[in-house]
């Protein structure tokens, strides 16, 4: 049936936004065949990573509003008015306490954690733009006395997810191992998603002696990034870019500030350069040539804030067969590194429920 319709059409359908084409699919047959074939959301796919990275006009951004006990998802325009114009998207999800953790985002694709009841842990993949929506089985529980990791990606040719930054086709985040004499070391932990194999990297030394939970890893460019928010009330937040991936000699500071009296949580990179961070419980943006600080009028929980760049995307729009869960604890043996458990997922269209 999708054959029927010109390549040149199909090449101008693969570059529209995502809620022009699920008006589209009602036009006729031939055209819902096309828009919800898995070749179509590839190619659309393709073409939203190729805008967003030339782009990225468009954050998405999450906060907890405990005034009225709400979770609120924005979208904000990534220009001059940042900060002042932004649409809100109904959260579809319901939580017992406060909010969902988000691990991370994958090609338009958001995963959120409620974890405050273990035996009851939900787990879901959700994408914004068509209101669709994964919720997957629990996790296998961990064995050993470790922290448990949750990481989101896919794997860079089969484009198979497997369930913080996402950097050269692994999965990144922050980790430590105690030291001779005491204390801890903290290092960045990476899962290759192609190999299904783990390794590690070395932090820069000033890096390596903060407390953990102050680290947060992101990407600037096509590098990774460090961000490190310094104690609460200090003011004080700085950030790494290893400029040679997996070269532990490119570290580069690219700027540190202080803050003096303004608790601060960095986020994310703008388009600009400017740096976004969480201010007197407000989103601020940060620009580190002039050391100014702007609010936004979005508030929230500072622990809450949460953001990313936004991708316009159709994944999830057929339904997933399957979905991998990786131990990514912090092993103890090679073996414990291979184990593995496959469970199946279960779709859900939030938009009709």
């Amino acid at each position: 049936m999708a054959d029927r319709i010109p390549n040149n059409l199909i090449e101008i359908l693969a570059r529209l936004p995502v809620a022009s084409l699920l008006r589209f699919k009602s036009i006729c047959k031939p055209w819902y065949s096309l828009i919800t074939s898995p070749s179509f959301v590839t190619e659309h796919l393709h073409q939203s990573i190729t805008n967003t990275e030339r782009n990225g006009s468009k954050l998405l951004g999450r906060v907890y509003d405990s005034n009225v006990n709400k979770e609120r998802y924005l979208l904000v325009n990534d220009d001059d008015e940042f900060g002042d114009k932004y649409s809100e998207l109904e959260s579809p999800f319901e939580i017992l306490f406060g909010y969902f953790g988000v691990v991370g985002s994958c090609n338009g694709l958001l995963w959120l954690v409620d974890s405050y009841l273990i035996d009851k842990l939900q787990i879901i993949i959700w994408n914004p733009s068509t209101r669709k929506s994964v919720t997957l089985p629990m996790a296998p529980k961990p064995q050993h006395r470790h922290t448990c990791v949750y990481g989101f990606g896919a794997h860079p040719a089969t484009q198979e997810y497997k369930c913080q930054a996402f950097v050269d086709g692994a999965v990144h985040w922050v980790a430590y191992e105690p030291c001779v004499g005491g204390g801890v070391r903290n290092l960045i932990m990476l899962f290759n998603m192609a190999s299904e194999s783990f390794s590690e990297f070395k932090l820069p030394p000033t890096l390596a002696c903060q407390p953990p939970p102050s680290l947060s890893i992101k990407t600037f460019g096509q590098s990774m990034a460090v961000l490190c928010s310094g104690p609460r009330d200090s003011g004080h937040c700085c950030i790494w870019v290893m400029k040679e991936y997996g070269v532990a000699e490119s570290w580069t500071k690219l700027f540190s500030s202080n803050l003096l009296g303004r608790p601060n949580k960095t986020l994310e990179f703008r388009k600009n350069g400017k740096v976004l961070l969480v201010s007197d419980n407000c989103l601020a943006s940060y620009a580190p040539g002039t050391n100014t600080l702007a609010t936004t009028r979005i508030r929230g929980n500072s622990r809450s804030f949460y953001v990313d760049r936004f991708m316009d995307s159709f994944c999830l729009m057929t339904v997933m067969g399957s979905c991998t869960f990786c131990d990514a604890l912090l092993p103890t043996s090679q073996e414990e590194m291979g184990d593995r458990v496959e469970n199946t997922a279960v779709m859900k269209d939030v938009s009709e429920s």
